[in-house]
């Protein structure tokens, strides 16, 4: 089992990118009530370089290590928006972490399995289905 809170977030419904990180920021129970340092610690992240994975997924990644617990949001829209890199994306794990955090990097050294991104791009996955997978 994971210490890692796992998020699952489906057919989310934003007009575009920045909505989208207010929607995933006020999930994570630490931001909630601001989400405003999240948005700002994760607009950062993507300054220093693309978190893109593959063509509509990306894989945002911040340390904040005030927050309660880590955790890992698949966060799939109903409609793609416009990414940092001005393409299409409609599926993004957003991993916030508290520190060194053993579950998160399970999670990155599965996201390097073609197979892996695949199943959890899929519209119907469910979070179970995650979790399964994450352990094997």
């Amino acid at each position: 089992m994971m210490k890692t809170k796992l998020i699952l977030d489906k057919n989310v419904i934003v007009p575009d990118r920045d909505e989208w990180l207010k929607h995933v920021a006020g999930i994570i129970p630490d931001f909630s009530n601001d989400p405003t340092p999240l948005i700002q610690t994760l607009r950062e992240r993507e300054k220093i370089g693309s978190t893109r994975l593959a063509e509509k997924l990306v894989m945002p990644h911040v340390v904040m290590p005030g927050i309660a617990d880590s955790y890992i949001t698949v966060s799939q829209l109903g409609f793609p928006v416009e990414w940092f890199d001005n393409h299409s994306v409609d599926t993004g794990t957003f991993l916030i972490v508290k520190g060194n955090d053993e579950a998160i990097s399970n999670f990155v050294v599965h996201m390097a399995d073609d197979s892996f991104v695949e199943r959890l791009c899929e519209r119907g996955i469910e979070k179970k289905t995650i979790e399964s997978l994450l352990e094997e």
